[in-house]
């Protein structure tokens, strides 16, 4: 293993930790947030994502996520492809995780800033 291999595995190992926790951490407020606002219907989780508390919330737990997800991907490439096929999954999970991510964060921006 060279060394720049070694410090890309301790880098990827950290953020996936922090994205974990992340996610650990903002899961319970996500939900009991979810959850308080379902009484009053869709309504009432249309007017919690268009709070800015509420959006910024939702949209760093689900940017935690997302991350966390693409980064467990990542790893189940690098474990099952090589060469050429393992770039080419790694840049379409790039992608993609990328693309979920910006709908997400233009839809909760939009709510609850303009």
């Amino acid at each position: 293993m060279s060394a720049g291999t070694a410090n890309h595995s301790a880098s990827h190992q950290k953020i996936h930790t922090l994205t974990g926790w992340g996610v650990i951490i903002g899961l319970p407020f996500a939900i009991l947030s979810v959850a308080g606002s379902v009484s009053t219907g869709p309504q009432g989780i249309l007017d919690w994502l268009s709070s800015p508390i509420g959006g910024l919330g939702f949209l760093a737990f689900f940017t935690a996520a997302i991350w966390y997800c693409k980064l467990e991907m990542d790893e189940v490439i690098m474990d099952y492809f090589g060469g050429k096929l393992r770039s080419f999954g790694l840049l379409k999970n790039k992608v993609v995780a990328f693309i979920l991510w910006a709908a997400v964060a233009f839809a909760v921006i939009k709510l609850a800033f303009l």
